[in-house]
Formats: structure tokens, sequence, C-alpha cells
């Protein structure tokens, strides 16, 4: 059994209950966007690629900053603050306008807090072990993004189908917020170090495979589409209202049970190798969805689980153990600065062309390039060794 650092342990814990209030509330906003506020797939794309952009801008000022100062606590407890606290206030959204102010502000703090939260982790992580401590990082966040969806749907089942359910359940999501920040604060000691030389950012000073990296990623979220269309997806393709939190258990659920493997299998056969097998298991995942059956939505949301399980956490391990200790929160902020770039497109033309062409286009789309870009992977995964 590998040892596990007391801080992580503790990063874990507060991941799971920030992760527990999160999945109460992001499962029904697309539902909730479009059956009660009345909000077109357009805009629910624009808002959710929007967000995704908010978060991307804010973790690479942060990561640079925190670089900059030589701490991380700080930064990672005011990002866990702002989202634990802002997101029950759905409770009170009258508008499609305020949901996006929601999530944007939600989005804000997982900006402020990422990329110096992954440096806090890296700190304390060996290169040879980087897979399974980053796969442990993820398990711990999915466990509690079952716990909180699991919840959503056992109240939307007992209570009914209501608007004032959906509402009520935003507004419980505060509870478990309150925990995570309790751990974070008490039991989670900082590791300050000698602080970047760097007035400004220089490209060169970060690796050829971490652009490679960044590249293939950005390109693969150009074209990739994020959890609110999935299950926007589900209901498309029939599946009840009520029993789309569930769905959306099983994809968490199935990450849980992958995220650790996934990661000890990098560790051991290479994790370029596993970020191209996820990769493959995206694009068969869209292409279940794109029968516009029950089963296939189910297929996917199982699918898509074991896909992310090993997207974001692979790369970061692989940023991990390319970037130097001083940069490292910089060059997480530059790979996730790409990332929501591309996924602001991404969400806002997959929303229109669902909108003006059907669901199955966006889909197929998204399934074509993913299955096209792991053989690509695959065949170059040697421009990745140092």
């Amino acid at each position: 059994m590998k040892k596990i650092n007391k801080n992580i342990i503790a990063l874990g814990i507060n991941s799971f209950f920030t992760d527990f209030s999160t999945e109460m509330v992001l499962p029904l906003l697309p539902i909730f966007l479009e059956h009660f506020l009345h909000a077109t797939k357009g805009e629910i794309g624009l808002i959710e690629g929007s967000a995704e952009m908010g978060v991307a801008l804010l973790i690479a000022l942060s990561g640079f900053y925190s670089d900059r100062a030589g701490k991380r606590k700080g930064l990672t407890i005011i990002g866990y603050g702002l989202s634990n606290i802002i997101k029950p206030f759905a409770f009170f959204a009258q508008s499609a306008t305020m949901i996006a102010t929601i999530r944007i502000a939600d989005r804000v703090g997982k900006g402020i807090r990422s990329a110096p939260r992954d440096a806090l982790i890296s700190a304390n992580t060996q290169k040879e072990v980087s897979g399974f401590i980053f796969g442990f990082h993820k398990m711990m966040d999915s466990v509690g993004a079952v716990a909180g969806s699991l919840s959503a749907f056992v109240l939307l089942w007992f209570l009914g189908q209501s608007e004032a359910t959906f509402r009520t359940i935003f507004a419980l999501s505060l509870i478990p917020g309150i925990i995570s920040l309790a751990i974070l604060v008490l039991f989670v000691t900082d590791a300050p170090f000698t602080p970047s030389p760097l007035r400004k950012f220089r490209p060169k000073a970060l690796s050829t495979p971490f652009y490679w990296l960044v590249g293939f990623q950005s390109i693969f979220s150009l074209f990739a589409m994020n959890y609110s269309f999935m299950i926007l997806k589900a209901g498309d393709n029939g599946m009840a209202l009520a029993m789309i939190p569930l769905a959306y258990t099983l994809y968490n659920l199935i990450l849980s049970v992958f995220a650790i493997p996934i990661g000890e299998m990098a560790d051991r056969f290479g994790k370029i190798t596993l970020l191209s097998i996820v990769y493959l298991a995206f694009g068969l995942g869209a292409f279940a969805m794109s029968s516009g059956t029950i089963l296939g939505a189910w297929l996917g949301f199982a699918i898509y689980g074991f896909f992310a399980g090993g997207f974001n956490s692979l790369a970061k391990a692989i940023i991990s153990d390319t970037a130097p200790l001083e940069l490292k929160a910089t060059a997480y902020g530059v790979y996730y600065t790409s990332i929501g770039a591309a996924t602001l497109i991404s969400l806002t033309v997959s929303g229109w062309l669902w909108d003006h062409y059907g669901s199955f286009l966006p889909f197929i789309i998204a399934s074509s390039v993913a299955i096209g870009l792991a053989g690509a992977l695959f065949g170059m995964r040697n421009k990745f060794s140092q």
C-alpha cells in the first residue's frame, strides 16, 4: 500500500465535501435552466463555456501569483470559499442570467484555487507515484460527487420534480460546502518554497513535452462536450427527468472506481498511453449517446465516467513530472487557460448546432474527433519523453 502524505489526505477530504456540495447542484442546473427558466441549448452552452473560460483565466493569474508569492494555501482557501458559498444562491435565481452569474462566480472560485491546490499536491508527491496521487485526489472528488448527485436523486424522488424541490436542493448544498472549508482551514498546511524569480511569464521556461500535452488536450477540448450536454442529451434520448441524477451518479461512481487504477496503470505503462485510451473512451461514449436511445444514454454516462477518471488527472500528473517546482502553478495555469478557451468555443458551437440541426450532429462530431486524436496521440507518444 502506497503511503499518502497527511496534506494529500486532508485535501482529498476537502475535495470530497466540495464535490458533495457541487454535485447536488451541477446535474440539476441544465434541467432547471431548460424546464423552469426556458433557456435554449445555445444559451446553456454559452453559460457553461463562459464559466469554463472564467476558470481558465483566473487559474493562469492565480498560478503565476502563487509561484511569485511562494505560498499556496491562502489562495486555495479563497477559491474554495467563493465556490462553496455562491452555489446555494441558485435558490433565489429567477432568470438564466442569474444562473450564469452564479456559475461564473463558482468557476472563478475554482479558477483561484486550482493551480495552487494542484501545486500543493505536487509539492507532496514523488514523480514515480504522481499518477497514483492525482488519481487518489480525483477519486475523492468523484466519491463526493457520487454522494452529492445521489442525494439530489433521492430528494427529487421523494419530494417530487417541482421547481420548489430544485430550489431546496440548491439551498441544502451549503452544508457540505461549509464542512469542506473547515477541513481546509484546520487540517491543510502550506508548503512554502523559494518563489519564482520571473517578473513575467516566459514560454521557454516550460518544456516541449508540456506544450505537446497542452496542444493535444486543447484540440480535444475544442470538439468535446462537458457534463451539461450529456445531461441534456439523456433527456433528449427519452430518460425520465428524475432518473438523470441517478445516471449522473453512475458516471461519478465509475469515475471513482477507475480514478486510482488509471493513475497506477499510467505510472506503470506510461501516462500518454493511458491518456490516448481515455480519448478513445470519450469517443465511444459520445457515439453511444448519439444513438438517441435510453440505453445509449446509460452507456454514455458509464463510459464518460471512465474518461473523466483520467482526462485531467493524467494531464496534471504529466505537468507535475515535467514542470520545475517554482513554476508548477504557472504551468497549471497555462494548461487550464488553453483548455478553458477551447471549451468556451466547443460548448457555444455545440449548443448552436443542437438548436439548429439537432443533438446527433455535435455528438457524432465529438466522437469522430476523439477517436482520431486517440490514434494520433498514441502514435506520437515518444514526443512527450524528456
